[in-house]
């Protein structure tokens, strides 16, 4: 696994993981919050600790080793185990099933990418070395894969999930893991999903093109009328020290024409004279 002609130090592996295992709960947060507002009802912190007290109550079994929840007072202090234990609670005996997965418009791709990041999380949080490391980053590059499938335009924005797809490939090019080659989805699949994403690039790509082009018509455009500009202005001048020049001979000329008929008219006085 570890990528040819470098060697993967176990500190450097395992820093990765925690990484892996903070933008996981990150993600966590961040997905159990978006589904949190957008059911009916309730919307706070408060309400949402509640429900989970309840839950205890009705599935002690389901909520079992969950991290105590005294004190917590911020979505900053939940993590991935309080997060998908919510989201991917079955609510098989609950008075008031919530169902937040089942309200997204699929249910399925949903479920799979909450499934993905717990499974990457918990690899992330339990290495030990550059192995454990570099299946934690594969587990994410997959999880991140999913998020893209179920939530894409909806809990996270494109340019979010392109952010996380940098991070996934910093961390298997750290922990010294190629890109899974087994991955979870066809390559039909990662096909579909990343078409929109491609589409837009294009979209954005043409709209650039277009623009340089009309930025360049328009500078091809004033360099012509400045060329002719100048050059008129470079005729106009000519013309001026032509018409000058033309004047300045024709004054010459009637002064030497003045000069021999003054040169005459002496020279005719002189010979009377005589």
């Amino acid at each position: 696994m570890p990528e040819e002609g470098r060697t993967i130090m176990p500190e450097e592996a395992l820093q990765a993981a925690f990484e892996i295992k903070t933008a996981c709960d990150e993600i966590s947060r961040r997905l159990l919050r978006w589904h949190w507002e957008h059911k009916p009802g309730a919307h706070s912190l408060g309400a949402l600790l509640d429900h989970v007290a309840q839950r205890q109550q009705e599935s002690p079994d389901y909520y079992d080793r969950m991290p105590d929840l005294s004190g917590k007072n911020s979505w900053q202090q939940l993590d991935t185990t309080i997060c998908m234990r919510v989201l991917l609670d079955p609510e098989k005996d609950a008075a008031k099933p919530l169902d937040l997965l089942g309200n997204t418009s699929n249910p399925g791709a949903a479920r799979r990418a909450c499934n993905a990041v717990r499974t990457a999380r918990n690899e992330a949080a339990h290495a030990t070395d550059h192995t454990d490391a570099a299946q934690a980053a594969i587990l994410f590059n997959e999880a991140v894969e999913s998020l893209e499938d179920g939530y894409v335009g909806t809990a996270f924005r494109e340019n979010e999930l392109a952010r996380y797809y940098r991070d996934a490939e910093n961390y298997l090019a750290r922990c010294g893991a190629k890109e899974p080659i087994a991955s979870s989805r066809t390559p039909e699949e990662k096909t579909a999903a990343h078409e929109p994403a491609r589409q837009s690039t294009k979209q954005g790509q043409n709209r650039s093109t277009q623009s340089r082009k009309t930025a360049g018509s328009r500078s091809s455009g004033s360099r012509s009328t400045t060329a002719r500009s100048s050059s008129a202005k470079s005729r106009s001048t000519a013309g001026r020290k032509k018409k000058q020049r033309r004047t300045g001979n024709k004054t010459v000329f009637i002064v030497l024409l003045v000069v021999l008929l003054l040169g005459l008219a002496v020279r005719a006085w002189s010979m009377g004279a005589a």
